[in-house]
């Protein structure tokens, strides 16, 4: 039996062994982490802070555009109100005498 006793007793040993083992593993792998995020969080940071301008400016662009555009829209539909006005104005008085001719021919022909 004390073979046996003793067989278990380094089986238990071991299995200690095998667990303080992993926990010391477990530990260096969340320094080893910690420390990589630590050295890499800089350049990260660096990364968005680039990433943000970049968007910020696209956005600028973006908006200068739309309101060029929009300007343009603007002038365009300025223009054409402006000539069909002169159009109307060019033509209203004889659209008018038309107008007026046509009634007077038909109350003289005795149309209503």
């Amino acid at each position: 039996m004390s073979a046996l006793q003793e067989v278990l007793t380094v089986l238990l040993g071991a299995e200690s062994e095998a667990k303080r083992i992993v926990e010391d593993a477990k530990n260096d792998s969340v320094g080893i982490i910690k420390t990589t995020q630590e050295i890499f969080l800089p350049d990260r940071e660096s990364r968005m802070a680039t990433t943000r301008e970049q968007a910020k400016g696209l956005m600028e662009n973006a908006l200068l555009s739309a309101q060029t555009e929009a300007k343009q829209i603007l002038d365009l539909g300025r223009e054409e109100r402006e000539r069909v006005l002169k159009r109307f104005d060019e033509n209203v008085d004889t659209v008018i005498a038309a107008v007026l001719a046509e009634t007077v021919d038909k109350m003289l022909s005795g149309g209503e």
